[in-house]
């Protein structure tokens, strides 16, 4: 059977829409999960976007293009198991928030490894799908600050919390995580701009840091918490330690 394509939007800031793909061979159950996100997210007027999916070589093609905050995944399907699915997946996209659907409880221990969020049984998923959703969007009001980049491969929506920083070099910027970085076109001057409310400071003409992830500042360099070290010019240098200092007043 062909993908099964369903996009829903509804009010809220286009800045926090929320990407849900649901995949599981039994269309019963997409329907039925897409009825519940509906209805749960509409009560909130929170935007969503959904795409549903009868097998995991189309739900993993389509990764490469929308970045999903969640998924809810069918355990046993032909083909491609959901465990298989799962694993192809944490290699690349470790930020999606994995739901587990199964109607046979003995593969719960084998999932934990792959850090589900919930693991639903079919035979119980009209008490249990709410509380998932709930659980889910607790973590996303707990991180509230999404940002879209357009990449040269696509949509990549990441929490602003998780950007280390962003290097200017060669017409492009990098975008760093502890983890992976992206390329997008466009001009640091843009970026220091928009980001500064979330506390990224220039310390450099081609680096722009996260406060938070900031553990030192020495004469010529910014220490990071993980030991990356980054130029810090001559002329910010104070202004760099100055604005450190204060945000880490407002921390205590």
């Amino acid at each position: 059977m062909e993908q099964i394509y369903i996009q829903i939007r509804y009010g809220g800031d286009c800045m926090t829409m929320i990407n849900i793909a649901i995949c599981d061979d039994e269309v019963p159950i997409l329907e039925f999960v897409e009825r519940e996100i509906d209805h749960f997210y509409v009560s909130r007027n929170i935007a969503v976007n959904v795409m549903k999916f009868t097998n995991g070589s189309t739900f993993l093609d389509a990764c490469r293009n929308t970045n999903f905050h969640l998924v809810f995944l069918d355990i046993e399907m032909p083909h491609m198991s959901g465990i298989d699915v799962v694993a192809k997946l944490r290699s690349v996209y470790d930020d999606m928030e994995i739901i587990f659907l199964t109607s046979y409880e003995n593969y719960v221990f084998e999932s934990f490894r792959y850090r589900p969020l919930r693991f639903i049984r079919k035979s119980k998923i009209d008490s249990e799908l709410e509380e998932a959703l709930e659980a889910f969007q607790k973590i996303m009001d707990n991180s509230k600050n999404y940002y879209s980049f357009l990449t040269t491969d696509g949509v990549v929506i990441w929490r602003v919390d998780d950007i280390q920083y962003m290097e200017a070099f060669q017409h492009y910027i990098y975008i760093h995580r502890k983890d992976k970085n992206i390329k997008v076109r466009g001009s640091l001057d843009k970026y220091e701009k928009e980001f500064g409310t979330w506390g990224f400071i220039r310390i450099h003409k081609s680096y722009l840091v996260s406060y938070q992830h900031i553990y030192s500042i020495n004469t010529n360099e910014v220490i990071l918490t993980d030991q990356k070290k980054l130029p810090l010019s001559r002329r910010r240098n104070e202004e760099v330690k100055e604005k450190f200092i204060e945000y880490t007043r407002r921390l205590s």
